[in-house]
């Protein structure tokens, strides 16, 4: 009996040493997360959104456009805002800058002298003579020139040269100018947007806004 034991035991054990050989071993599936959960992506793998292009406006010919000019602004801020109010409900916009030139006034002076010991001798003079109101250039282009007032109108310039030539002095008048910046607002529109038009007038109150002419492209 002991010996039959042993031999059913070794033969248990090479049957299932031979089964374990012959059988494939059993797959097993696994699940990265918990049902219900989204699966996470790489940065990687994502693929990047392309920019939104704002379609650029084009008008058809059998359109009638309108043509305006809204200024002058005299200030840049105060024209960029009104081209973001007008932006939404135009055809188109485009900013103008021009250069704006205005007679500021009447300069009576003495012509520069050769330098300035003369000059200074020259403002003695005219102090012995009662003259007020004059002021010796010591710098700038009209270095050793003697200044003896800035008018704003005409006559009271050509008064004084009168008050001084009674008194010996030979003065000259310049008339001096101003520049600075316009800034206008042109823009196009149809006749069916006319109604949509914002009041740039409300924000400032001293422009104008003014039919045009369309230029053609």
């Amino acid at each position: 009996m002991r010996y039959l034991f042993i031999i059913f035991l070794l033969a248990n054990i090479a049957f299932f040493v031979w089964s374990q050989r012959i059988s494939p071993t059993p797959e097993r599936t696994f699940t990265a997360v918990d049902p219900g959960v989204e699966k996470l992506a790489l940065i990687a793998e994502i693929e990047p959104s392309k920019p939104t292009v704002k379609p650029e406006v084009t008008v058809n010919s059998d359109v009638q456009q309108l043509c305006y000019s809204a200024g002058p602004f005299d200030a840049e801020a105060n024209v960029h805002a009104a081209k973001e109010q007008l932006d939404a409900v135009v055809l188109k916009t485009n900013i103008r800058k021009i250069t704006t030139t205005q007679e500021a006034g009447y300069w009576v002076y003495l012509p520069a002298l050769s330098s300035r010991t003369e000059a200074l001798k020259k403002g003695r003079e005219l102090a012995a003579a009662f003259v007020k109101d004059y002021y010796v250039v010591t710098s700038g282009d009209n270095e050793n020139s003697i200044s003896l007032g800035l008018y704003r109108e005409s006559y009271n310039a050509d008064n004084r040269i009168a008050e001084l030539s009674k008194k010996g002095f030979q003065v000259n008048k310049e008339i001096r100018i101003e520049q600075w910046p316009e800034f206008w607002l042109d823009f196009s529109i149809t006749e069916t947007q006319i109604d949509t038009l914002p009041d740039l007038k409300q924000n400032d109150s001293d422009i104008s806004q003014n039919e045009v002419i369309c230029k053609s492209n």
